[in-house]
Parts: C-alpha cells; sequence; structure tokens
C-alpha cells in the first residue's frame, strides 16, 4: 500500500534535476502561471557588456525569459530605465531558439505591486482579432523571449547590455525564466 502512494505522489511530481547556471525553484504544483522559477541574478544595465549562462535539465514547459525589476524601498517601480538589452537563447544543437533586442521601455511589462517583469511577446495584433498571432516561431518554440523549453534539452542564455543607462541606483534588476502551472 505504501509503495502503491509513493508511486502515486512520484509520478504527480515532473521528473528533474536543473544543472548549470542559475538558482532553480518549483513554487510547487497549485501555482495557477509561473510555477517554476530560474534565476540567473543580478542583470548589469548600468554598463554596456554581455554575459553567457549554461543550463539544462528543466521541466519540459514553455518559459518565458526577462528582467525583473525592483524598488530598494520595495514600493511599485516609476519610469523604466533607458538602457537597451540582447537576450539570445540557443540550444545544444546551436540553433538560435530566439534572439531579441530592444529598449527595456518598449518591453511587455507584467505589474505586481513591488515588482516589474519586462519580456517580449513576439506577437502582432491582428486587425479584429482578439489576441495576436505569434511570429517567427524558432526551433524549440522560441518566439519573443518565449521558449518551449524540452526536458532533457541544453541551453546557453546569453544576456547583453547594448546601450548602458547610468541612473539605475534605485532599481535592482535580475535576469529570471518563469513557467509552468497550470493555466
Amino acid at each position: 500500500m505504501r509503495a502503491a502512494l509513493l508511486a502515486i505522489l512520484l509520478a504527480a511530481v515532473p521528473a528533474f534535476a536543473h544543472k548549470g547556471d542559475g538558482a532553480f525553484t518549483d513554487h510547487g504544483p497549485s501555482g495557477a502561471l509561473h510555477r517554476f522559477e530560474l534565476d540567473f541574478g543580478p542583470a548589469d544595465l548600468e554598463r554596456t557588456g554581455s554575459r553567457e549562462y549554461r543550463f539544462g535539465d528543466l521541466p519540459g514547459e514553455e518559459f518565458v525569459f526577462g528582467l525583473r525589476l525592483t524598488t530598494a524601498g520595495g514600493g511599485k517601480p516609476g519610469a523604466l530605465p533607458a538602457a537597451t538589452v540582447r537576450i539570445t537563447l540557443t540550444n545544444e544543437k546551436d540553433e538560435v531558439v530566439f534572439d531579441m533586442t530592444d529598449e527595456v521601455a518598449n518591453l511587455v511589462r507584467s505589474e505586481s505591486s513591488k515588482e516589474w517583469f519586462l519580456y517580449q511577446r513576439g506577437t502582432l495584433k491582428l486587425p479584429g482579432a482578439a489576441g495576436g498571432e505569434r511570429l517567427s516561431v524558432g526551433p524549440d518554440g522560441g518566439w519573443g523571449s518565449y521558449a518551449s523549453i524540452r526536458q532533457g534539452g541544453s541551453y546557453r542564455l546569453t544576456f547583453e547590455t547594448v546601450k548602458a543607462d547610468t541612473r539605475l541606483a534605485k532599481f535592482a534588476v535580475r535576469l529570471v525564466a518563469l513557467g509552468g502551472g497550470w493555466k
């Protein structure tokens, strides 16, 4: 009986063991959105330059890669930084999953009372349509800054500050990937 119960519980938990850069968190199966989070750490928007991250063995889910902005005082952020960033995701086959470059102010904003999450959708609003259509879907479902991560796949993420903004002392900026959830 215990063995059967244990087998059922293990079947309900996805089989993965994140390897590589970033701190991986599973917020649990009850989360409607963003069950999984991979935090790559601080992103420097005050200086030009790039940094590369390698990771693999994530759950086979759609993830969105972007920037999490918070303020030092914990309040809602004000004006967005004037920096330009480039985020590129490449799989183990050297296929470019997505490659986006844009000003931070042009990225889509998902807001909460204490932080903003900035990302690129990769959609086009069609006249008369309720939603948008995915454009330029690449390998592993790449579009905008989204990717359908393959369980067991290996990836290289490159983050580059193309144009810096030196007025960011009031912001904490982190590079993160969010995915999963039952919605």
